[in-house]
């Protein structure tokens, strides 16, 4: 019998697991993306090079392939790119193309989430450069500007004064690919994630984590599981996220919710509908005993998910932790002592013998590792030690 071709989008260490679960449930798994040389198309049977993000490549890749189904990677434009394929296709596994993007283009999500007494902060969604520039003259800072269409960080700036909010505006169009951004208040408090796992339009499973970012604001750097709070704000978060599914008649999948802790209360900030960076499903099949990668491909392929595996839990408290240099500049070795490598059950190096260069690193990591305590209290004090306690070295 031929095995079931199925397209993933991108090939990158975050898509890699998704590749491997692909071809161990009997699939021929075909990557494409416009970087050959990422690790995740080594582990594909096939790689057909093309922008992820060009839907219409996409759908002609699929068409001239006999392709069977498509996965998104994880990134806003793969979940774009799936919805508007699987809808040209006739496919079940991803939700409308337009609610696909209702979702995922700050804009219209923001507008959303105002509209139906979500708790959010109250972003305006300028029309244009000049609406933002004219509506920075008459507003209370902090605010935060944010690039329409991009994900982990880009295209974000927080400005406390009307020139930096210049600036932040100037910035955040350049960066949007569709020229648009929001503009909401900066609300001080806690980061944190609900991630949970849809099933006809209820919550199956779900976790949290709490989100660090010392070293570049608007990237996570950290995530410990669970999140602080969340026995007392899960069933407020649950009961979003399962009134957006029958609202929206969202498909079987991961809907993830990004908010801030604030007095006591959440403001949702963010949303995904798709696989997480940094193989953050590691995290979540461990403290929770359900296969995430094993559904996310099923349900992205419209698959029954009646005869998942659910397992004991693994761990009670895990996370991860992306190592960053200090500074840009050439790494010559990182040492993580040994109280930190006792915890760890993954590590991931970002870097090779042909590759020690560090360009950006606000951005850029070193290495990944993946870490579980016994105690939350020990894990987060430890976690928010990292940064001083793992040795960077620069081959100067």
């Amino acid at each position: 019998m031929a095995k079931k071709k199925v397209l993933v989008l991108n090939g990158s260490f975050c898509e890699s697991p998704i590749i491997q679960k692909a071809k161990e449930m009997g699939m021929y798994v075909i990557t494409t993306g416009n970087a050959p040389d990422l690790i995740g198309h080594h582990y594909a049977d096939e790689y057909i090079p093309a922008d992820y993000s060009d839907k219409e490549k996409v759908l002609q890749i699929v068409r001239d392939n006999d392709i069977e189904g498509v996965i998104s990677c994880a990134n806003d434009f793969g979940v774009l790119t799936a919805a508007y394929v699987a809808e040209q296709m006739g496919w079940p596994g991803h939700d409308k193309y337009e609610t696909a993007k209702l979702l995922h283009h700050k804009n219209l999500f923001k507008q959303y989430v105002y509209e139906h007494n979500i708790p959010a902060p109250h972003s305006y969604c300028p029309a244009d450069k000049e609406d933002a520039l004219n509506y920075i003259k008459e507003i209370e800072y902090p605010i935060i500007v944010k690039a329409n269409d991009l994900t982990g960080g880009k295209g974000i700036r927080r400005a406390n004064t009307y020139e930096e909010a210049v600036e932040a505006v100037n910035y955040s169009y350049d960066k949007s690919r569709d020229k648009h951004i929001v503009i909401e208040p900066f609300i001080i408090g806690s980061q944190h994630t609900y991630d949970s796992f849809v099933i006809n339009k209820k919550v199956a499973c779900a976790t949290s984590c709490n989100c660090y970012s010392p070293i570049n604001p608007y990237l996570i750097q950290s995530e410990v599981l669970p999140a602080d709070y969340i026995e007392d704000l899960e069933p407020q978060l649950k009961t979003i996220v399962e009134n957006m599914a029958e609202d929206l008649d969202l498909v079987d999948g991961i809907l993830a919710l990004q908010y801030i802790v604030r007095d006591g209360k959440p403001y949702i900030i963010e949303m995904m509908r798709r696989s997480f960076g940094n193989q953050f499903l590691t995290l979540t099949d461990k403290i929770t005993g359900f296969p995430w990668e094993e559904a996310y491909i099923k349900a992205a392929l419209g698959e029954s998910l009646d005869d998942l595996n659910i397992t004991e839990p693994e761990y009670k408290y895990c996370g991860h932790h992306g190592i960053m240099a200090p500074h840009d500049g050439k790494i010559l070795k990182y040492e993580i002592p040994e109280e930190i490598q006792s915890h760890l059950f993954m590590k991931i190096d970002m870097l090779d013998d042909n590759h020690r260069m560090i360009n950006d690193h606000l951005n850029e990591r070193i290495a990944y590792i993946y870490y579980h305590y016994d105690s939350k209290e020990e894990m987060v004090n430890a976690v928010k030690n990292f940064n001083r306690d793992i040795k960077v070295t620069f081959d100067e």
